[in-house]
């Protein structure tokens, strides 16, 4: 069987090396940033299933794979819905999950219809695109209106009302084409400057009714969809409960650690989803396990190549300010040991990021 990714960035790599065991899966990689129309007419004649990822994919690109609608996982009705953050919430609470209170802003009129709305702060986003904090801006008084607007206005934008959240969590899950679904531990996502700096499992003193409620919600989300793949869901944890912040149909940063970490990888479930091969079991495979980005330059973290409980992954590419240029797992027998040896490789971090989990 020949699969296709749309994506040859580290995420398209690490999804072909996932299976690079099995030797009736053939993995190409289409490079989006060299596209051409006939470059990917002839890429999606030549394979059987076609994927991505990454959900920023063109609209003209989408539309030339709509005659081919049935061979590309996760379905296109998923692609589409979470390309667009109002289609995003809009799903979300068709699917019984809470979300903050939102409201879509197309003029600077809008900005301050949103202000009388939802009140102080908003978190403006572009419908479209932006990520790691791109995009984005929080506004706070109503005098900045004008600013935010020339900022990233002029294109669609979404206001969101300001979720005062403890922390932010994320639970992946993967569903295979008949409808089962395998869900990994939620993990617990630190965020500097907009980017994910590091992930843990487990989350602290996430309570059993809350994992239970993460659980239900990515389930009945992807059923809603007849998703076939892995799935994202970015929640914040607040005094009331969960609240759902951003999906993605794909994997993502904050499931790295299932690499090592886990019995079945985000990455290899998604392939085996896609191809209709049976599911990996998603159990951790240590007690304790983190992730570490490595983003701006990678010196810091060789010092990860001299521990045994360490692995360290390069993406191979040119180091710049917030660019992520790899990552690192961290396995454990108890979150001591792992907080310990994240102490051993906290110069990968900004300081004053890290906080033991103890």
């Amino acid at each position: 069987m020949k699969i296709g990714i749309l994506g040859n960035g580290q995420l398209g790599q690490m999804l072909e090396t996932s299976v690079s065991d099995l030797h009736d899966l053939e993995i190409s990689l289409y490079d989006l940033r060299a596209h051409s129309d006939d470059k990917l007419k002839a890429f999606v004649a030549e394979v059987d299933i076609v994927s991505y990822e990454t959900e920023n994919i063109p609209a003209a690109i989408v539309e030339l794979l709509e005659p081919v609608a049935s061979k590309v996982f996760p379905g296109l009705e998923a692609l589409k819905t979470f390309q667009n953050r109002l289609l995003e919430k809009t799903a979300l609470r068709a699917a019984g999950i809470d979300t903050a209170d939102f409201c879509a802003v197309n003029s600077l009129q809008d900005v301050q219809r949103a202000i009388e709305t939802l009140g102080l702060p908003i978190v403006m986003k572009t419908t479209t695109e932006g990520y790691d904090g791109k995009g984005q801006f929080i506004l706070r008084q109503a005098e900045d209106a004008e600013a935010c607007w020339n900022s990233i206005g002029n294109r669609e934008l979404i206001a969101e009302a300001f979720v005062p959240f403890l922390r932010e969590t994320s639970v992946i899950a993967c569903r295979d084409r008949d409808g089962n679904i395998n869900v990994w531990p939620m993990t617990e996502n630190v965020h500097h400057e907009g980017i994910l700096r590091y992930s843990l499992y487990p989350a602290a003193g996430l309570s059993a009714e809350k994992a239970q409620i993460a659980e239900r919600y990515i389930r009945d989300l992807a059923n809603s969809l007849d998703y076939v793949g892995t799935i994202t869901l970015e929640l914040f944890e607040t005094e009331q409960g969960l609240v759902a912040n951003e999906v993605a149909p794909r994997v993502h940063n904050s499931g790295h650690w299932s690499i090592e970490g886990a019995a079945a990888s985000q990455f290899r479930n998604h392939m085996l989803a896609i191809s209709g091969k049976p599911l990996g079991n998603t159990e951790a495979s240590y007690p304790a396990v983190a992730m570490l980005n490595v983003i701006g330059e990678e010196d810091s973290s060789i010092k990860a190549d001299s521990l045994s409980n360490a692995y360290r992954h390069s993406y191979g590419k040119e180091a710049r300010p917030a660019r992520k240029l790899g990552h690192i797992t961290v396995v454990a027998d108890s979150v001591a040991e792992r907080d310990l040896t994240i102490d051993a490789l906290v110069d990968v971090m900004p300081a004053g990021i890290w906080q033991a989990k103890a």
